[in-house]
């Protein structure tokens, strides 16, 4: 059976240059100009860094030259394995694009679902608190 979510991007060559210079826990931007906090190799040994928007360019994987899936960013941010993302899974960056919300970016923009329980359970508890 298939992992939902867990498509690899197809890298072009420029970006997979990218890729290789970045060693683990590193950066991009350490060592060239770059927009944002793109092309951050992450350290399994840390934790990550905040999984935004445009995760999609931001997570290289630790062992592997090439950016993080749509699921190992929601395994990131908590989801759960069987929990699958739908619509377009990238951007194209086309003026002519349609999308509203990519797969990437629903995965981003989410509230991480351990933090969502974790405030449902305490905002509970002091409406509940018997003190």
């Amino acid at each position: 059976m298939a992992i939902k979510n867990h498509e690899q991007t197809a890298h072009a060559p420029t970006t997979l240059d990218k890729i290789k210079k970045v060693g683990r826990g590193g950066k991009l931007s350490n060592q060239e100009k770059t927009f944002g906090s793109t092309y951050r190799r992450l350290n399994p040994d840390l934790p990550s860094p905040t999984v935004t928007r445009s995760g999609y360019r931001d997570f290289i994987h630790p062992t592997e030259d090439r950016m993080l899936t749509v699921r190992e960013l929601a395994t990131l941010q908590s989801f759960p394995k069987d929990w699958e993302f739908i619509g377009v899974r990238l951007d194209s960056y086309s003026s002519k694009r349609k999308t509203t919300m990519t797969q990437f970016g629903q995965v981003g923009n989410a509230v991480p679902p351990k933090l969502a329980e974790a405030v449902a359970i305490e905002v509970m508890n002091s409406f509940f608190d018997k003190e």
